[in-house]
């Protein structure tokens, strides 16, 4: 089960998706779903199976309204109503602590099962993935403008140089830790 903000009964998939969809709106759910596909820095899997479900949660709970496009087939158009803004607006506000998921934080924990040549190997292929995102994020920034986009991408940029850092005390470490 997904966590839920006490603020909004929102999970982080839906407040994002909410968020996505008042920036964007009126928008379809094919738009918000390609939105989230073009953003490098997003997380979160979001496939044709899974928007679906989140637009119908949004609309039940009275946050988005939903209109036929006329002459498009089950095509609609989604607009935020005013409480579906003031839950954009309580999500944006919740800052609550949560430790964000980081694959490669939860791989080291198991590095004892690789010899110390595929630990070598595990840091440089970690390292290339994350200079690969880091590429990504920066072709991303360039084609978005914008005051709100730059900071998103400081944001990411930051965090990617972070890690990079803490790759190299990492490829430091596992040459003298004794692994169990």
């Amino acid at each position: 089960m997904r966590k839920r903000y006490a603020s909004t009964g929102l999970t982080e998939l839906e407040g994002q998706v909410l968020s996505v969809l008042w920036r964007k709106q009126p928008t379809t759910t094919y738009q918000i779903r390609r939105s989230f596909a073009r953003s490098p820095t997003n997380d979160l899997a979001l496939s044709q199976g899974s928007i679906y479900p989140v637009i119908d949660r949004l609309k039940k709970k009275g946050l988005v309204r939903a209109t036929s496009l006329a002459g498009a087939r089950k095509a609609e158009n989604l607009t935020c109503t005013p409480t579906g803004l003031e839950a954009v607006r309580r999500w944006v506000c919740d800052v609550t602590p949560q430790l964000p998921d980081d694959p490669l934080r939860s791989r080291v924990l198991s590095l004892a099962a690789l010899s110390h040549a595929e630990r070598g190997q595990w840091v440089n292929a970690a390292r290339a993935a994350v200079l690969s995102e880091l590429a990504q994020v920066d072709e991303f920034a360039e084609a978005n403008p914008g005051d709100v986009f730059e900071l998103a991408h400081d944001n990411a940029r930051s965090s990617l140089l972070a890690r990079l850092r803490w790759l190299d005390r990492v490829e430091t470490k596992i040459a003298s830790l004794t692994f169990r």
